[in-house]
């Protein structure tokens, strides 16, 4: 029995219960990820070009080879019209997860599974979200890309990333304690933003690899716009939290201010920053106990002991080539500038 000829005259008149034969994979895109390779494949060509908004957030990097993460983006109509989306997805996104598993529910525009160990995900989306790429990129991939990365061993902790040569500075600060602010007033005078938001260590290099997500994105809160006039034709209104802030991706400004790929630095500064209402901005040596309180709080939060430990694992291995620090921000925004420029011009070696 030729059992194909078979299925192809009858395939038109048997149900697709499961929605198998429309969900299935008739587009694909190949991409690199932190140097890791991956597919994302969809039955609707258009959902692909979110890969296209999402990829230039992250740092790039020369590809590996390791075992390809795969992610599968389905348009079908849901249920229930849910209308269209709202332009803040994240509003009505929820999260769930357990063990190797992450579930993410975009409100009635759509669910997807992230299987971490096997560095897969699907998405089904209706069509009313599924024709919004930049939506899809913002609300639903960078979180699969970044919860998969995380989930192979990538080392994640929150800060911010600068250079300047072959040395990078990266700041630690709670939540409003001035980091953006502080960052954009150096990358105006000369460093590289590499991220201000996440910068991840890489388990596929002997050397310190370091990574950026978002690439080359500031935000600050509006009462700090004023300070930068030449910023303003370039900020955009962006929901963080309970606050919205105003975001600039610097390479509009000008590209060399951003650095878009991984780096290998000679030398490394952490610093824990805080704020006062001095002029003077101060640097001074933090204690290890100190330092690993801030990595703590800095790192992947409200997560399992093995998540964390596989986390910490490579941060330790930053923590460990890093000279660390207090900078305490002065009022004066010059000072700033000339006592960190001061800081590096008198210690060039680790």
């Amino acid at each position: 029995m030729d059992w194909k000829t078979l299925y192809d005259r009858y395939k038109g008149q048997l149900e697709d219960f499961w929605g198998r034969r429309e969900n299935g994979p008739r587009f694909e895109r190949a991409f690199t990820l932190f140097g890791r390779p991956g597919r994302v494949t969809s039955n609707d060509e258009e959902l692909l070009a979110a890969v296209g908004y999402s990829l230039p957030l992250f740092s790039s990097a020369p590809t590996i080879d390791r075992p390809p993460f795969a992610i599968h983006l389905a348009a079908r109509p849901m249920p229930l019209d849910p209308g269209p989306p709202p332009a803040n997805l994240f509003a009505t996104t929820r999260y769930s997860g357990y063990g190797e598993w992450l579930s993410i529910q975009t409100g009635g525009w759509g669910h997807c599974q992230v299987d971490l160990a096997a560095g897969r995900a699907i998405a089904v989306l209706a069509p009313e979200l599924a024709g919004r790429p930049v939506l899809i990129s913002q609300g639903l991939l960078n979180t699969i890309f970044t919860n998969l990365v995380i989930g192979s061993g990538f080392g994640m902790l929150h800060c911010t990333g600068l250079l300047r040569g072959n040395r990078a500075l990266l700041l630690m600060a709670p939540h409003n304690s001035g980091k953006s602010t502080t960052a954009l007033r150096l990358v105006l005078a000369g460093y590289r933003l590499l991220s201000d938001s996440q910068i991840y260590v890489s388990p596929d290099s002997e050397a310190l690899q370091l990574l950026g997500f978002p690439v080359g994105k500031v935000k600050l809160r509006r009462d700090m716009v004023a300070e930068f006039p030449q910023l303003r034709p370039l900020l955009t209104a962006e929901p963080v939290r309970d606050e919205t802030k105003y975001g600039v991706d610097l390479r509009r400004l000008d590209p060399d201010l951003v650095c878009t790929t991984a780096v290998t630095p000679e030398a490394i500064d952490l610093c824990l920053l805080r704020r006062h209402d001095e002029a003077e901005t101060t640097l001074a040596p933090v204690a290890p106990a100190t330092l690993w309180e801030a990595v703590m709080a800095n790192s992947l939060f409200y997560d399992t002991a093995e998540t964390w430990q596989r986390n910490l694992a490579q941060i330790e291995r930053l923590v460990a080539r890093a000279r660390a620090h207090h900078l305490t921000v002065g009022s004066d925004p010059a000072g700033i500038v000339t006592t960190v420029n001061k800081f590096f011009d008198t210690n060039c070696t680790n």
